[in-house]
């Protein structure tokens, strides 16, 4: 903490300025410091003036330290950061305040040196106009908003400012991008190049996988030998792969409240895992892994025993397509294929929400709801087959 006097041109105390350390900056590493102006009272002695700037001086680095002060002329980087490390320590997970510190970065040449008290939604509104001119997606400039959204929310109840003023801008409307389940010509098509190719067996595992389990491939990439059970023929989900400030690593727990589950597996998938286990074995001895049950299932090529990234499968998915010229497929896909041949084939709403992992049915339903357009044409023949034959009129 400092305190420095601020004199006019005739050398008389007008104020103190205290200035008191708060953080970091995350990008730059340099020292933040949040100010504080006292008025300097005519009407009593220098001492006394002295002794009350101490003691607002001492209020004020408590608060600081409590991250309970602030004020409208803060820039929106620098309460963005407040709000960052204030929901970081209560509701957010790691990952989620990765990326909101990557949507700050950029918007911080936009409007991160504007101060709250002047981020009117005109100024939004040029902001996000700006970044749609550079060429960034509506989608990725809507998911901006919503983060400045929540922090000037986070301002508007803390009482730095009279509103939020996000709520008066206009983003963007994001594309809702249409969940596209793969034809079983497509499957077909894709599997029959893989298998032909007769390597990167690894990869054959995996998507079939996918397909049979439905899992999100960061959930897939995440397994370890101890989480599958042959005897009981099923894969516990509770692990998945987060990209947070410590970079790409597997992370206990799932997306969801919901994710962890167990799944049943067939014969024919839990043949194909106890065959690749033994191919797995036969590496992991040559690279002189022994500790086989406690390592990934799906093995990094480049560093054996690790965790294969879902990134490396979705850029050998790409590579693979482009070489054979297939459709573009996203591993993605193999998850919206297998929700939707549930659906297809008749099963409940909430069983399939519990084996794909999802907090509630009604998000399911909310997904995937278009997959189901062909069961009307089912429905009306399943029911009009209960009526009996109507005689003919006379």
């Amino acid at each position: 903490m400092n305190i420095q006097e601020r004199r006019n041109k005739d050398g008389k105390i007008t104020s103190y300025r205290i200035r008191v350390f708060d953080h970091r900056d995350t990008d730059t590493g340099k020292q933040v410091f949040k100010n504080l102006s006292v008025k300097y009272d005519n009407t009593k002695s220098e001492n006394w003036n002295r002794k009350n700037a101490e003691k607002q001086a001492a209020i004020f680095e408590k608060g600081v330290e409590e991250q309970t002060v602030c004020d409208s002329r803060i820039t929106f980087a620098e309460y963005a950061d407040y709000v960052i490390r204030s929901k970081e320590q209560s509701c957010i997970s790691s990952s989620t305040a990765f990326n909101y510190r990557v949507y700050t970065k950029k918007l911080k040449p936009l409007i991160g040196h504007i101060q709250l008290k002047d981020l009117m939604p005109k100024v939004l509104n040029n902001a996000y106009a700006e970044l749609l001119k550079d060429g960034t997606s509506k989608n990725y400039v809507h998911d901006l908003h919503m983060m400045v959204h929540i922090v000037l929310g986070v301002a508007f109840k803390e009482g730095i400012i009279p509103r939020n003023y996000a709520d008066a801008a206009m983003p963007p409307k994001r594309n809702r991008n249409t969940v596209v389940a793969l034809g079983e010509e497509e499957i077909n098509t894709f599997y029959n190049a893989l298998f032909a190719e007769k390597k990167n067996y690894i990869y054959q595992v995996i998507f079939s996988l996918l397909l049979a389990t439905g899992c999100r491939i960061g959930e897939l990439c995440a397994l370890s030998w101890n989480d599958i059970d042959f005897d009981e023929k099923c894969i516990h989900i509770h692990k998945h792969f987060v990209h947070d400030k410590n970079g790409r690593h597997v992370e206990e727990g799932c997306k969801t409240t919901a994710g962890e589950r167990w799944l049943y597996m067939d014969d024919g998938i839990m043949d194909m895992l106890a065959v690749y286990r033994e191919k797995y074995l036969h590496g992991a001895i040559k690279n002189k892994q022994w500790n086989i049950d406690e390592m990934a299932v799906f093995s990094s090529t480049k560093y054996p025993g690790e965790y294969l990234s879902p990134n490396t499968v979705r850029e050998w998915i790409r590579n693979f397509t482009k070489n054979h010229n297939l459709p573009k497929f996203h591993p993605h896909q193999f998850r919206h294929t297998a929700i939707s041949l549930q659906l297809q084939a008749g099963i409940s709403i909430p069983d399939i929400a519990k084996r794909a992992g999802h907090s509630r049915p009604d998000v399911t339903l909310g997904i995937y709801a278009h997959t189901l357009k062909n069961n009307d044409k089912h429905i009306s023949e399943v029911v009009t087959k209960a009526l009996p034959q109507l005689p003919l009129a006379e």
